[in-house]
Formats: structure tokens, C-alpha cells, sequence
């Protein structure tokens, strides 16, 4: 379905190099001195960021950890359509590209369209803000194996606690379908997130999500991991052949923290880390391995809306 893009992530992806990066910060940093604080209906955002991953092979064991860093490129546009006076429709569309540095197996272009109905009783400030969503993305990697889509459907409610405090959370069924058969994923989320305004200028949150379902992980060949994995391949995005994907099945926590602080009426500067701490279900008796795999995450972002 998406394989056709291959050609384009390669030209995107052989001019996405760090000086690009700064290009577009320096054009960003022109367009959002403009003073136009008003918020349109039809929202253009572009931000640009740095990644810093120090277990992309989402492995157990300290030699089948592989760290790398990447650069991405991400522009959406949005629309709302007014269903009625307490009703209302956001569309979001996007294209993004991610480069990684070291293993250019991992890079990729995605295309991701996703509908929002909200739906919001009447204007008192503690009124709740319930959403039913669904959300698709089109995947194109360099690893052939990772070519697919996925696609996503739940349910959310955003509630002000108080002028400073707002509370997001979300129920929902998530399904990736790939290449390979270690790559057909499906799990159910619920995650929680919390923003706190600091200042009038800068924002504060934090974010947990639980997840249950499939989990990939990669690694050299090992007998705890054929025993316990439903399907597993060779994996095509790390040189030599050494490394395996597998599919298992148990939970996922994510948690993170992150800082935004506005530049200007339509720009701004967003930091956050992000944990990721997978466990399988199936343990052999005599496995001496971590039960869990342990992933970090940093991430730098500049955003721009026009």
C-alpha cells in the first residue's frame, strides 16, 4: 500500500541531513516574529527535532542494546468543522520523515490522516471535552520488513482542573500491519497526561500510558527469545545478520516529562524524556536475563504554526 514511497523517503531522507535542521529553525524563527496572534480554524504546524535513543533494538541483554540519534521533520495541517453549537470535527493531516543516524534501516516517511468528533456540553470552565477518534498512518522504512500502516480507535475526555491545570486521557485499540509477520502488532492502550502553565509562556507535563498486547524486540539470535516469541525474522535494518526481531506478548509502561516555553505568538521550544519499560509474559525457568527491556528517550523540538 505504501511502498511506492520508497523512491520519495530516499530523496528526502539523502537532503536530511543536521544542516537542514538549522535552515529550517532560521526560516521558523523569521515566520513566527509575526505578530498575528489570532488561532484560525485551518492550523499549519511544522516542527523539527532531535532524537536521542539509547535502545533502538528495544533489547534485554547490554550487548544487543544499540544506541542511535536521529533528525525528523514534521508538517500537519488542521481543520475544525463546527457540527453544531456543542459539537465539532478536528481533521489533521501530516507527512514526517525521520533520519537516523547509524542504523538508516529505522528511517522512515509516514503519512497519517486522523479524525476527532468532540463534543463539549455547554462553555462552564469544568465542563469535560469528550472525543471519539481514529487515527491512520501509511509507513514507508528503509528496512523493507517495516513497510505498512497502522491505524488507531478510542475514545478521549479533556477536563480543566484548574486555570493552570489540565488533565487528557484516552482509551484505545491500536493495530500495525507490515511487511513481515513480526511487524502485525495489535494492543489496547490508556494513557493519562497532565499539563501545568508555569507562566504564560511556558508549560510543564507529564504523561503515562499501560499498554497490552504484541511487543517487538531485537537482539542476536537466542534460545530464550525463540522459545518464548510467537513469530521471528532476521531483521534487515542492522548489517551483518546477526539481529532477530521477535514478537512476544505481555505490557508496556511508558512514562514521560517534558517543558514547552512559547518564542512568540506562533513558535516555541519543546524538551522531553521519555521511559519505555517493556515485559513479556513467558519467562522460561531458566532464563537469566532482565525480565524487562529498558528504553530512554530525549527529544528537542522546535514547533511553528502559521
Amino acid at each position: 500500500m505504501v511502498f511506492w514511497l520508497s523512491d520519495a523517503v530516499k530523496k528526502i531522507q539523502g537532503a536530511f541531513a543536521p544542516g537542514c535542521i538549522v535552515l529550517l529553525l532560521a526560516l521558523g524563527s523569521a515566520s513566527g516574529a509575526r505578530a498575528d496572534t489570532s488561532h484560525d480554524d485551518n492550523d499549519v504546524q511544522v516542527d523539527a527535532g532531535l532524537t536521542a535513543d539509547d535502545n533502538v533494538t528495544r533489547a534485554k541483554d547490554g550487548a544487543d542494546k544499540l544506541s542511535d540519534s536521529a533528525v525528523s521533520v514534521n508538517v500537519s495541517l488542521s481543520r475544525v468543522v463546527a457540527v453544531s453549537e456543542q459539537s465539532r470535527l478536528v481533521w489533521t493531516g501530516s507527512i514526517g520523515a525521520e533520519r537516523f543516524q547509524n542504523y538508516r534501516g529505522l528511517s522512515r516517511l509516514g503519512l497519517t490522516v486522523e479524525g476527532e468528533y468532540q463534543y463539549r456540553e455547554s462553555s462552564e470552565f469544568d465542563a469535560p471535552t469528550l472525543g471519539v477518534f481514529a487515527k491512520f498512518t501509511a509507513e514507508d522504512f528503509d528496512s523493507d520488513l517495516r513497510d505498512g500502516y497502522r491505524y488507531s480507535l478510542g475514545i478521549s475526555i479533556r477536563q480543566p482542573l484548574t486555570d493552570r491545570i489540565g488533565l487528557f486521557a484516552a482509551l484505545a485499540h491500536n493495530q500495525r500491519f507490515g511487511r513481515s509477520a513480526v511487524f502485525d502488532t495489535m494492543d489496547s492502550s490508556v494513557r493519562f497526561n497532565l499539563d501545568y502553565a508555569l507562566t504564560a509562556r511556558s508549560t510543564l507535563y507529564l504523561g503515562a500510558e499501560y499498554r497490552r498486547g504484541d511487543i517487538v524486540s531485537t537482539g542476536r539470535a537466542s534460545l530464550e527469545n525463540v522459545t518464548i516469541s510467537k513469530v521471528f525474522v532476521a531483521d534487515d535494518a542492522f548489517t551483518g545478520g546477526q539481529f532477530f526481531s521477535y514478537q512476544l506478548y505481555g505490557t508496556t509502561w511508558l512514562a514521560n516529562v517534558g517543558y514547552n516555553i512559547s518564542l512568540g505568538p506562533r513558535s516555541g521550544l519543546d524538551f522531553s524524556w521519555r521511559r519505555v519499560e517493556s515485559t513479556p509474559d513467558l519467562r522460561p525457568s531458566w532464563a537469566t536475563s532482565p525480565k524487562s527491556y529498558v528504553a530512554n528517550q530525549l527529544f528537542a523540538n522546535y514547533l511553528l504554526r502559521f
